[in-house]
């Protein structure tokens, strides 16, 4: 019987080749099927015309539902229910075909809708390793301070787009894990509420030399409508949400000229 070596029937690099593509393809179709635990099935026209009875996944399908535990709070079951806005009455299509754009009926920052989108997340806050707020203010944390080499925004103004004062910046709130400013506490003038609004920093064009903060993308009468926190010295995933939506939706939203401009 003849002897015959197995390399010399079989090209090796070829043989791990195609496993490692046969591997890439399988680890593509897990990845993208375990993505669809979050925001899936669509919405869509297809579904609302059929009654529900087609449902918009795509390619790979929905994973089965799994039940993940957390270190605070209750398991979630991915994919399963979640709380969904009912935004019946405040958007309309704009034309009458499926996939037409949504308008606004009322007020958008208001609302909630378009660039001003939120999510109803949990009504809790962020969490510490230690199950603490991660996000509070310094007036509860006496053992954090401002650097003292740079100018301190607590006191300056804050002023609008259009020029108007509203308040001004009463305290700041850090993230505690990871220590830096997150948002200013503002102490809103009398006429425009005369309580505090939470302020993100992202969103504040610090002026040391004029001692002001600029909210660029919203004007006095906006200000005043920015939504307030149900308990004063915690914010909770919900709130972040709406408060940092309010004041990215001013971008589009800040006075109708310019939003049909844009439009």
């Amino acid at each position: 019987m003849p002897h015959v070596n197995f390399t010399q029937q079989i090209d090796i690099p070829e043989v791990l080749f195609i496993l490692f593509l046969l591997f890439f393809l399988g680890l593509v179709y897990h990845l993208r099927m375990e993505d669809k635990r979050e925001g899936y099935p669509l919405e869509s026209d297809r579904t609302d015309r059929t009654g529900g009875r087609v449902q918009v996944v795509g390619f790979p399908p929905m994973p089965k539902p799994k039940v993940f535990l957390r270190k605070f709070g209750e398991p979630i079951l991915a994919p399963g229910p979640r709380e969904e806005r009912d935004l019946t009455g405040i958007l309309v299509p704009l034309h009458d075909f499926p996939g037409s754009p949504y308008v606004p009926t009322g007020d958008p920052l208001v609302d909630g809708v378009g660039p001003a989108s939120y999510a109803l997340k949990e009504e809790v806050p962020d969490l510490t390793w230690h199950g603490e707020p991660n996000i509070r203010p310094l007036r509860k944390m006496p053992e954090h301070a401002l650097e003292g080499t740079e100018t301190s925004p607590i006191g300056m103004d804050v002023v609008t787009r259009d020029g108007v004062k509203v308040g001004t910046i009463a305290d700041l709130w850090i993230n505690v894990s990871e220590l830096f400013g997150r948002y200013f506490e503002v102490q809103v003038m009398p006429q425009f509420g005369n309580d505090r609004v939470i302020l993100p920093v992202a969103f504040a064009d610090i002026r040391p030399r004029d001692k002001m903060a600029v909210v660029g993308m919203l004007t006095a009468t906006q200000f005043a409508k920015v939504p307030r926190l149900a308990v004063p010295d915690i914010i909770n995933l919900r709130e972040e949400d709406r408060i940092n939506a309010y004041y990215a939706g001013g971008h589009l939203y800040s006075k109708p000229m310019e939003r049909e401009d844009k439009a």
